[in-house]
């Protein structure tokens, strides 16, 4: 067993260090208790630690370097009432519970935790590992911490007669990163994109999402945003302009966004569409088919795809998509609810009677029976559970 504070080896079982005399505990890196060393799982928050030490075995240490991150802070309004109004220890076990879901939720998305403030977290999407996508995945675990906050709410509002809800701002943009340290959970990030998201979160009314103007440029057509006047804060010369998150777009890809402010004449790609067109056209004849598109990113798969859909538009066709994406690893079926939801315009915030509704009626329309509908129903029962509860 090693250290971790002397990394010397020790038998298996002691509870002390046999070279220093540290006991063989470690903190929880997100509701910072302290677990002994051998568990898998934090005992307050329920994270899994196992995962948290493969990490810092495989980046123990990172250099400083300039990177461009999203960063992520979340408050809570209505804290102090809860406090003023709740015995500190019940406040002590309703925000372990709130900040272990919350870490949950930013831990999908591959988000870091830098540290949680009183009642407010922050968080980094960029750091260690950067994805193209980072201001996205940003405001989509701002929209499931929000609706986390939100779901235990009335319980709350029961005991201390006041809601509370969560306020964000998010903002992109070039810092410097220190020292990586997984067990102390802090990465010693410095830089101004640090200072606006918190501006921008004191900014934001309650239930609330303000983001900078970096972030809503690479999140624009992936979510509706409402631009608000400029305004004066503190540290800032001049006025800084937010924007308003109102909700998810209905366009899910950043081809679909390109495509909708114009696309260049497609270029070398003929014997390809060309293949895709004779597939097609042995399926019309009975011969199922099976293609992969396989290259580099960015090399146009999707825009292949694109004129292929055009090329057939005008057939007697019926497209169903669905998108594996690397924050939806941990869903079970998500490739299959993606296709639901888009075949039957399930979205975001539909009840479970109203995805029953939609889901008949498009049964409906592909002319099936009721009892082709009670079988169906009978067999996806399970996966209609997943999409009314499972959104992404």
């Amino acid at each position: 067993m090693e250290c971790p504070k002397c990394r010397s080896n020790n038998r298996e079982g002691v509870q002390f260090c046999e070279e220093c005399g540290a006991k063989f505990e470690i903190e929880c890196p997100f509701c910072k208790a302290k677990i002994p060393i051998a568990k898998k799982f934090c005992g307050e928050c329920g994270n899994q630690l196992s995962k948290i030490k493969a990490v810092e075995k495989q980046s123990p240490y990172i250099d400083s370097e300039r990177k461009n991150v999203t960063v992520l802070f979340s408050d809570m309004s209505g804290y102090t009432s809860l406090t003023e109004r709740l015995d500190p220890e019940e406040v002590k076990d309703l925000m372990s519970r709130i900040f272990g879901e919350i870490a949950q939720v930013i831990t999908k998305y591959e988000g870091f935790i830098e540290r949680f403030i009183g009642d407010a977290v922050m968080a980094v999407f960029g750091v260690p590992k950067t994805h193209e996508d980072d201001p996205i995945r940003a405001i989509k675990a701002a929209r499931e911490i929000h609706a986390l906050v939100e779901a235990l709410s009335p319980k709350i509002k029961e005991k201390i007669g006041q809601k509370v809800t969560m306020h964000s701002g998010i903002n992109t943009g070039l810092v410097i990163t220190g020292e990586v340290n997984l067990e102390r959970g802090t990465h010693g990030i410095t830089g101004d994109a640090i200072n606006l998201a918190s501006r921008l979160e004191g900014l934001a009314d309650p239930g609330e999402i303000l983001a900078g103007h970096e972030t809503y440029r690479q999140a624009e057509g992936y979510f509706i945003f409402e631009r608000l006047e400029p305004v004066k804060v503190k540290g800032k010369e001049e006025p800084i302009i937010a924007y308003r998150m109102i909700a998810p777009s209905t366009r899910r890809t950043r081809f679909e966004v390109s495509a909708q402010r114009g696309l260049t004449p497609l270029i070398g790609r003929k014997r390809e569409l060309d293949q895709l067109l004779e597939g097609f056209r042995r399926v019309k004849i009975g011969r199922g088919q099976a293609i992969s598109i396989v290259s580099e990113a960015g090399l146009g798969k999707s825009r292949l795809l694109y004129e292929f859909r055009k090329a057939v538009a005008k057939e007697e066709v019926t497209f169903l998509e669905g998108k594996c994406l690397s924050y939806g690893k941990g869903v079970a079926y998500h490739p299959l609810i993606d296709i639901l939801k888009s075949n039957f315009d399930i979205m975001e915030g539909d009840g479970d009677q109203e995805i029953t509704e939609k889901i008949k009626k498009n049964l409906t329309a592909l002319s099936v029976d009721e009892y082709q509908h009670f079988r169906i129903f009978s067999s996806f029962s399970l996966l209609r559970t997943i999409v009314s509860t499972r959104f992404l």
